[in-house]
């Protein structure tokens, strides 16, 4: 009778050990396995674009899933932030309209010095090629009356590479797009994957003032 009882001393202290080695990792191992996927954590503060000012940015349709987009501001920032803030802002449009990428539709005038681009096959395939995101400026200079205006495809500097921002009083940087839903076409230097182009632009833009 004594020996039984030892046995069944003996049993339950080694089920107690054990159950304090095993119940720790299989509670572990059931939290893990059971606790669902979470989507990534929404950007920090930093780097949400803010909502434009009244009369910064107007889209204007132009035709059949055609639109113009204008900036309008006072505080000349430099080209590329301006630039990038209306690429984001295509892209963005794009996407609200339910449409995956839009082409940039080049506005070219008799006498430009720069060809039209062409389809390369043998390009790059990234889908944010900013070089290729040209848009036309207008501009007035303090105590001029009339607007005067620049295209990147006229041969001719920038102008701010000879004027004063400072004395820039107002602006206007615009461009026209064409939203797509067909297959991408990566070998097309004018086109702008909308999704893409909004993640990579995101965090480098300032809502022009």
């Amino acid at each position: 009778m004594g020996s039984a009882k030892k046995r069944t001393s003996f049993v339950f202290a080694v089920y107690l050990s054990v159950s304090q080695f095993v119940w720790p990792l299989t509670g572990a191992f059931a939290q893990s396995a059971s606790a669902p996927v979470t989507a990534p954590a929404t950007p920090p503060p930093g780097y949400q674009v803010k909502p434009a000012g009244p009369d910064v940015l107007s889209a204007k349709s132009i035709g059949a899933n055609r639109f113009r987009l204008t900036v309008t501001g006072h505080l000349f920032s430099g080209r590329e932030n301006i630039e990038k803030y209306l690429a984001y802002r295509a892209a963005q449009l794009t996407l609200e309209h339910k449409f995956n990428w839009f082409s940039f539709v080049e506005t070219h005038a008799k006498g430009d010095a720069a060809a039209k681009l062409m389809r390369d096959p043998s390009g790059m395939r990234y889908s944010f090629r900013m070089a290729y995101f040209r848009p036309v400026w207008r501009y007035k200079i303090a105590g001029a009356k009339a607007w005067a205006s620049w295209s990147p495809f006229s041969g001719a500097l920038f102008w701010a590479d000879g004027i004063d921002p400072k004395n820039v009083t107002d602006f206007q940087v615009s461009a026209d797009i064409a939203l797509q839903k067909s297959v991408f076409e990566d070998d097309n230097p004018l086109a702008f994957d909308a999704g893409a182009l909004s993640d990579f632009l995101a965090s480098q833009v300032d809502v022009p003032q």
